[in-house]
C-alpha cells in the first residue's frame, strides 16, 4: 500500500524531503535557478556536470516531480522548481546566519545574541546601544539583521531571533512582550540648501511644489504621507522610488525642491558626509488633528525564557536614557 494512502500528501513529500535530500542538492537547486545551466551551475559549486546532472535527476526521483525544463538558451525551474528554490534560500540563509554565530562561539565568544531591527530602530536604538554595551560584554556575539517588521517577527515567533527592535506590532501574541524604549514622530526633512531650511511656521500649502521622497508602503511615515501631505496637497509630485535606505534618501533629497518625511528617530544617522551634505528639519505648522505622533519603537521578546543579555541590554538602555 502506497504511503500517501495512510498520510496527506505534503506530510509524504516532507518526509521524503527530511529523509533523502541532501544540504548539498539543494545549493545546486539554488545555483541552477541562478545560473540558467547545469554546466554553469556545476563548476560554481565545484562538481563535475555529470555529478550535478545525477544529483539534480536524485532530487527529481524523490520528490516525483520535474523541478527544470530546457530551453532554448539552457534551464529554468518549473512552478515546483521555483517553490522549493525559494524555501531552500531560506533554510541556506539560516544556515548561513547561525554558522556566523557557532564560528563566533568557537573563537571564544562567551554567549550569542540574534536580533532583528527595523531601520529606525537600527540606527536610533541599537548603534549607540551596541557600542555601550560592547564596552561591558566584549566577547558575546551578536547578530543583526536589519529589515521589515513583517519579515522579522515571524523569525522571532519561529524561534530564530532573541528579539526584534522595532514599533509595537498592531497584533501581538500572547506569548511576545513589546517594553517600549524611544518615543518617535514623523518629521518633515529636506536638504541644508533647501530654500525653506531655517524658516519659521512653514505651512504645509508652500510644499506645493516640492517633490517628495516616499518612504516604502509598510512603514508607519507612509502612512502620515498619504493621510496628511495626500489630504491637502492631492495634486503632490514623488520620485518613482520609494525606500528606507538612508543613503538613497540622502542622494535624493540633494535635488532640488526634494522633501520627505521621516522619523524624527533616524534624522541624528544622516548628514555624516561633509559639511555640504545632510539633512535639516523643516519647521512645519499644521493643524492640531494632524498628528504626527509615531508609535514608540521598542523590544519585541519572548515573555518566557528571555535570554538574561537581552535584559541587560534593555536595562543599559534604560539607564543611558535616564542619565541623558
Amino acid at each position: 500500500m502506497r504511503e500517501s494512502e495512510h498520510f496527506p500528501e505534503g506530510r509524504v513529500l516532507f518526509s521524503r524531503l527530511a529523509r533523502q535530500v541532501r544540504l548539498r542538492q539543494l545549493q545546486l537547486l539554488l545555483a541552477l535557478q541562478q545560473c540558467g545551466s547545469i554546466g554553469k551551475a556545476a563548476a560554481h559549486l565545484d562538481m563535475s556536470q555529470s555529478a550535478a546532472t545525477q544529483a539534480l535527476a536524485e532530487l527529481e526521483r524523490v520528490l516525483g516531480m520535474r523541478l527544470f525544463e530546457r530551453h532554448a538558451r539552457g534551464i529554468r525551474p518549473t512552478q515546483a522548481g521555483q517553490a522549493l528554490a525559494d524555501a531552500a534560500r531560506g533554510v541556506m540563509s539560516e544556515l548561513e546566519d547561525v554558522s556566523e554565530t557557532l564560528a563566533a562561539l568557537r573563537l571564544g565568544a562567551s554567549a550569542a545574541l540574534r536580533l532583528g531591527a527595523i531601520p529606525a530602530a537600527a540606527h536610533s536604538i541599537l548603534a549607540p546601544l551596541l557600542a555601550r554595551f560592547y564596552a561591558l560584554r566584549p566577547q558575546v556575539h551578536v547578530d543583526v539583521q536589519e529589515g521589515e517588521g513583517a519579515r522579522l517577527l515571524p523569525l522571532l515567533i519561529g524561534g530564530g531571533l532573541d528579539a526584534v527592535f522595532c514599533r509595537r506590532p498592531a497584533l501581538l501574541p500572547e506569548s511576545l512582550v513589546f517594553a517600549p524604549l524611544l518615543p518617535d514622530e514623523a518629521v518633515f526633512i529636506a536638504a541644508r540648501g533647501h530654500p525653506l531650511a531655517g524658516a519659521r511656521q512653514v505651512p504645509l500649502e508652500r510644499l506645493a511644489d516640492a517633490r517628495w521622497v516616499l518612504p516604502t508602503s509598510n512603514i508607519a511615515v507612509r502612512d502620515i504621507f498619504e493621510r496628511v501631505v495626500l489630504a491637502r496637497l492631492p495634486q503632490a509630485q514623488w520620485f518613482p522610488v520609494s525606500t528606507v535606505s538612508l543613503p538613497v534618501l540622502e542622494g535624493l533629497l540633494s535635488q532640488p525642491g526634494a522633501v520627505a518625511v521621516m522619523p524624527r528617530s533616524i534624522v541624528p544617522r544622516l548628514g555624516h558626509a561633509g559639511p555640504r551634505a545632510g539633512v535639516c528639519i523643516l519647521d512645519m505648522v499644521l493643524p492640531e488633528h494632524e498628528a504626527l505622533a509615531l508609535a514608540p519603537l521598542g523590544a519585541v521578546y519572548r515573555g518566557e525564557a528571555t535570554p538574561a543579555l537581552l535584559l541587560e541590554m534593555l536595562a543599559l538602555w534604560r539607564a543611558t536614557q535616564g542619565a541623558a
